[in-house]
């Protein structure tokens, strides 16, 4: 009889065991059944990286939120299970767990000099903590629905945020106050957001097919542009001059900001885009969303160099269906690690948070499994 697939993350060695020991306890699992063993890289051909290897649960359910730390040492995640979870970066240990939201956590942030983190959930709340000690700073209410999306300003003092009620927020950092009266515009509820890198302008998307640009200064409206699809994720360059826009049914497109004029586009394989991240160089963007498919993608030609297809098989695939029997998992939060940007974290409805090479796609680990080997797959059929 066939078993499932597994590979070497189903297999935790003792303190100390070699690789033998640790390919010997592996083959345990199969007695009585002929096997073939061997290490190996993730599949795939040319541009394509498949893996479907199971990993440890980053969350008890879906991954929604992810934010890196400026010296790229820390990620946030946030997740359905009502957490803000602290990783150990670049081995994806977990360093602690902040409990406090009542309901999912929706999008979390970390202030430019990383000593603030800012999260937001369903339970219309964004609270702030110390990341020095995980301690709750304060709790900010004032949306009257679930807070959709955040962004810190440049200098951390302003924290802006979005929700399902239609209004975007300018809030004070250091102590939660609201700086100006709500930014009314959006008819329907409000989906991303992004900050200029100059701190002057704000970009907040909305379920009413618009996005729109507001004065960081005052909270004045700038210009509202319309879309032919919702847009649910944005990406600003670092200088601010390029942003990307992703959605339901027409792909990714490129802006020239803040003129807000169409510069190209991209057509991605999923069916949906739910997040984007830049590379801090502009050299790179990462798309992924209801396929399950992460794409990069060089902004100097427009052209695809690498996808990743890791998360369109479920986590729990190996101890049911087949490698290659697609599950509907999708991409729900990017996040490029600065300073360097060569490393890119994805996160997913599959409840996992996995890391990649940004400039070619290649595995590095996955968050909560720090103790596997790193770029080894061991495969067995029983």
């Amino acid at each position: 009889m066939h078993k499932p697939r597994q590979d070497s993350s189903d297999f935790a060695p003792a303190a100390g065991a070699t690789r033998r020991d640790f390919l010997g306890m592996a083959l345990a699992g199969c007695a009585g059944g002929l096997f073939s063993a061997s290490f190996a890289g993730c599949g795939g051909t040319n541009a394509r990286t498949v893996c479907n290897r199971r990993v440890r649960d980053a969350h008890t359910g879906a991954v929604l939120a992810l934010a890196a730390a400026p010296a790229g040492t820390l990620l946030a995640s946030g997740g359905e299970d009502a957490l803000i979870k602290l990783w150990q970066l670049p081995d994806g240990a977990l360093v602690s767990s902040l409990a406090g939201h009542l309901g999912s956590v929706t999008a979390v942030a970390i202030s430019p000099d990383g000593t603030l983190l800012a999260s937001a959930g369903v339970d219309a709340t964004i609270k702030l903590w110390n990341l020095a000690d995980g301690s709750l700073r304060t709790s900010i209410t004032g949306h009257a629905g679930g807070v959709t999306c955040i962004a810190f300003s440049p200098d951390g003092r302003i924290l802006a945020s979005g929700g399902a009620d239609a209004t975007v927020r300018l809030w004070n950092s250091a102590n939660g106050s609201s700086l100006v009266p709500p930014l009314a515009g959006h008819a329907l509820g409000v989906t991303a957001l992004a900050m200029s890198a100059d701190g002057t302008y704000l970009v907040s998307a909305a379920q009413d097919l618009t996005f729109r640009l507001w004065s960081v200064a005052d909270g004045s409206a700038i210009a509202a542009i319309p879309v032919d699809a919702a847009i649910t994720a944005l990406a600003l360059s670092a200088d601010g001059t390029l942003m990307a826009s992703g959605g339901a049914g027409d792909g990714v497109t490129l802006w020239t900001m803040p003129a807000s004029s169409p510069a190209g586009a991209l057509a991605p394989i999923s069916g949906s885009i739910r997040a984007l991240a830049m590379s801090p160089a502009e050299t790179t963007l990462a798309s992924g969303g209801s396929g399950g498919v992460v794409q990069l993608w060089r902004l100097s030609s427009g052209k695809e160099a690498h996808e990743i297809r890791d998360h369109s098989v479920s986590a729990d695939a190996s101890l049911g269906a087949a490698a290659n029997s697609p599950a509907a998992a999708s991409v729900t939060a990017l996040a490029v690690v600065p300073p360097a940007g060569t490393m890119l974290i994805t996160a997913s409805d599959d409840r996992s948070i996995r890391f990649w090479q940004l400039s070619d796609g290649k595995y590095l680990g996955s968050a909560d499994d720090p103790a596997m080997p790193l770029h080894t797959v061991v495969s067995f059929s029983c």
